[in-house]
């Protein structure tokens, strides 16, 4: 029996141990908490918004803003997101939210807010995934349909994604009828599509060839298309289409770029909020739509990563969509260490720590275990990251409860 509490008191001692080697130190929280900035709830019905002027300095005169999550499914990112980009809608001139969404089928949103047409809950579900049918994404939804109705100009809703072929097809279709144009070469397109199909987003060369073909035949019928936005619209609907039938893993983030920079030369003004996993708002490789954005644009994009140390999110595991707890940070995770400052939400603000270069603020500057999970569930949900080249600010909230969906079933 002594033998037995010896032990245990032996391996309790070594996890006391471990843990206090990977715990912050009372110098390395007080150099840290130099470039925090408290925020106050992530409640988007919240009126004094106060606690988000910091965002005005954080931002500054960049007009495109990522806003990553560290899940698909966590009610409180998903608030803390739309209630940053309700502010910078009301206060700094942002006139394009738009979402990691099939751009033809979220661009269907505008009708809704704009001009108060059709069934928000149904929009939505034609936008595929799971991920945006939810209470959060509706009341969002509600408050730029309110917004517009007092305010001029009209902010947009838009997608930036490229996984469906469908929309762009229906929406070009319905160009055609509109300009009582033949409809042959979208019939000829469809069955191209249809028959070169390997699988989801695979085609062969040859296949790519063919669509490639019908799609400068579409792409010449523009002509005919007299309205200029409708024209723009039309043409990146054939984009698209070209994009899906060349999609693979590695493209899509280049290609979600490419999106995001014709909604930046297309809109008037523009000023574009992008909303995606935080996977791909990250600036760290070129497999990141962040990567080609700051490419392309360098301090004109900043970017937001999200993170939470423990709860529970909304996620679809072997086809069945429900509610499930995330693995608790522990402590070699960056989650960890955050939360033991004692501080339920902030923004952390990583550009100054590297700016900085101070050795007391190194281990957020290395790699280190970091949560990545997206629509699903994994068993380990961390990874090692460098989170301070991924994101130039990171949001941390201390606990997640899952989305609430709206009747949906998983896809």
């Amino acid at each position: 029996m002594k033998l037995k509490l010896s032990c245990v008191l032996i391996v309790f001692f070594i996890i006391i141990k471990a843990q206090s080697k990977n715990d912050l130190n009372s110098e390395e929280k007080e150099y840290i908490s130099k470039f925090i900035y408290p925020i106050k709830t992530f409640n988007p019905d919240e009126s004094d918004t106060s606690d988000l002027l910091i965002l005005n300095k954080l931002i500054g005169n960049s007009n495109i803003v990522g806003l990553g999550e560290s899940t698909h499914g966590s009610s409180e990112v998903y608030q803390m997101k739309y209630r940053i980009s309700e502010y910078l809608i009301a206060n700094k001139n942002f006139n394009v939210f738009s979402l990691e969404a099939n751009m033809p089928e979220s661009f269907l949103m505008n009708q809704y807010i704009q001009e108060e047409k059709g069934d928000p809950k149904d929009i939505l579900k034609g936008m595929y995934f799971w991920l945006w049918q939810t209470q959060e994404t509706l009341a969002f939804v509600e408050w730029l349909k309110k917004y517009n109705e007092n305010h001029n100009p009209k902010v947009f809703f838009d997608g930036f994604d490229m996984q469906f072929a469908k929309g762009a097809i229906d929406q070009i279709r319905k160009t055609y009828q509109e300009n009582h144009l033949s409809e042959q070469e979208i019939n000829d397109l469809e069955i191209a599509l249809k028959e070169n199909n390997r699988g989801f987003r695979t085609y062969t060369k040859k296949g790519q060839k063919i669509i490639a073909e019908y799609l400068v035949l579409i792409k010449q019928k523009s002509i005919s298309i007299k309205n200029p936005e409708e024209k723009l619209r039309f043409l990146q609907n054939v984009d698209i289409v070209r994009q899906y039938s060349q999609l693979k893993f590695i493209r899509r983030d280049p290609f979600m770029a490419e999106n995001i920079k014709w909604l930046k030369e297309n809109y008037l003004n523009s000023k574009v909020i992008v909303s995606a996993h935080n996977y791909h708002v990250s600036k760290l490789k070129s497999d990141r739509m962040g990567y080609w954005l700051n490419e392309m644009y360098d301090k004109d994009f900043v970017n937001f990563g999200f993170a939470f140390y423990e709860g529970t999110y909304s996620a679809s595991m072997d086809g069945k969509l429900g509610t499930y707890n995330s693995e608790k940070a522990g402590p070699r995770s960056l989650e960890y260490k955050l939360n033991s400052l004692n501080i339920p939400i902030f923004i952390l603000d990583l550009k100054a720590i590297k700016k900085d270069g101070n050795k007391l603020g190194h281990w957020i500057l290395e790699d280190i275990l970091f949560r990545k999970t997206g629509s699903g569930t994994d068993k380990n949900e961390f990874t090692k990251t460098n989170v301070a080249n991924s994101f130039d600010y990171l949001i941390f909230i201390n606990k997640s409860t899952n989305s609430k969906l709206l009747n949906v079933k998983s896809k």
